[in-house]
């Protein structure tokens, strides 16, 4: 891909195994793209939907609205780990045998409804600019972070089993952003007493993307060395990325002052942000409404 191509979106199928980061240096090589992102991390046991950005795509990440996630996942009861995975040191097994189904399911409906939800201590959340990964890989300390506001708009059981002493619950949820999996098992166990963290987790909705819209780094390859693009969009007509948010359509007057940074009169909300079209319909940049103008963000060159 050259560094001129206009770029745009599209969803990895993240493995289990990679971190975010690591498969955005992947695709990165794959497109020979200079410049790439992705919306919404995935821990590295993680697999799933991860939207990427690519070239001109990447500088609107930051204007499009954060989205609702929707994952199918593993909780499992009796053991707790300082990551609140499986993946992490074991702090304690109790065990979840006998466990009664009315206890759980009680506990299940507990946690679903809080409003606030207190991020894990080794995630990518920031405290004074340190994330909490980074504070226990490289300082081996925790950190304490303040409860942030979250929901969980569905949850419905998939599977449930006895394994040894361990309970294991499979689940599908829809969270709204800032929202971890992880979190909600390690608060699980915590009502039940028992102790409980995350297994396996899959994400299987981001952004308007599902898994069936998903590439997989190998498919990625093969379709960038075969020639064929046709999985890059704007989504400006899809259920998420740039359909989440207002466009306005410049006439070629408009187009001009716009295109050289200039605001132009344009019926936008105050305060609003919208996709600018250009004349012959392409996506021109991004503008924000005020004062009865529509006044630059981002313009696109050609």
């Amino acid at each position: 891909m050259s560094t001129s191509h206009p770029g745009g979106f599209f969803a990895l199928f993240k493995p289990s195994g990679l971190s975010s980061a690591g498969a955005l240096r992947v695709v990165k090589g794959i497109l020979s793209a200079d410049k790439a992102g992705f919306l919404g991390t995935l821990d590295v046991p993680a697999m799933g939907v991860l939207p990427v950005a690519v070239g001109s795509a990447t500088k609107l990440i930051s204007f499009l609205p954060p989205s609702e996630k929707e994952y199918v996942g593993e909780l499992v009861l009796g053991i707790t780990t300082i990551t609140d995975d499986m993946e992490g040191e074991v702090i304690e097994r109790r065990g979840a045998a006998g466990l009664e189904d009315a206890v759980v399911k009680k506990a299940i409906e507990s946690v679903t409804a809080q409003t606030e939800q207190v991020p894990p201590h080794v995630s990518a959340k920031q405290l004074d600019g340190v994330r909490g990964y980074k504070a226990m890989r490289g300082q081996g300390r925790l950190i304490d972070f303040a409860p942030v506001p979250v929901a969980v708009r569905r949850f419905s059981v998939l599977q449930e089993r006895q394994d040894a002493d361990l309970r294991r619950i499979v689940f599908r949820m829809t969270v709204t952003p800032g929202f971890y999996v992880r979190g909600f098992c390690r608060d699980v166990g915590a009502i039940l007493g028992c102790g409980g963290c995350m297994g396996r987790l899959l994400r299987t909705g981001a952004h308007g993307f599902g898994v069936s819209d998903t590439l997989s780094l190998a498919t990625l390859r093969c379709r960038v060395q075969a020639g064929d693009l046709s999985f890059l969009t704007w989504g400006e007509t899809d259920v998420g990325l740039l359909a989440t948010l207002p466009q306005i359509s410049l006439n070629d007057v408009q187009w001009s002052a716009f295109g050289h940074g200039l605001a132009v009169d344009c019926d936008m909300g105050e305060g609003t942000t919208a996709m600018v079209k250009r004349p012959d319909g392409r996506l021109g940049g991004v503008a924000a409404g005020r004062s009865g103008k529509a006044w630059p963000l981002k313009v696109f060159s050609e």
